[in-house]
């Protein structure tokens, strides 16, 4: 339930964001658990829990601007990362995607 409260908190964020800045683009991100150990038949896995579970990706033309929560909302740290930005293909493969902003919208024949 925490988790969840932090996920709203992270997305009310990261839509202030959005229409005060003006950016390109704004991504909320949940980070997923990595696989620390597995054994045994079945296998039994042990996870361990990343300290920062949200990641909001701004993207403005020139730098490309990453915000760390912690899985209550709480912001942790940000860094800015000039181009180009190959951060942002290991991020999209180390989390699942909450937000996109702007939305796509499906186009009508």
């Amino acid at each position: 339930m925490e988790s969840r409260k932090g996920a709203k908190k992270v997305v009310l964020f990261a839509k202030k964001l959005w229409r005060e800045t003006r950016p390109k683009t704004v991504e909320v991100r949940r980070v997923k658990d990595k696989k620390s150990i597995a054994f045994g038949f079945p296998p039994v896995v042990i996870k361990a829990r990343a300290p920062i579970k949200f990641v909001v990706c701004v993207e403005f033309s020139e730098v490309l601007r990453i915000y760390h929560f912690s899985s209550t909302g709480q912001l942790l740290s940000a860094k800015n990362f000039e181009p180009p930005f190959e951060i942002r293909n290991e991020i999209e493969k180390k989390s699942s995607l909450i937000l996109s902003l702007p939305k796509k919208r499906p186009s009508h024949p």
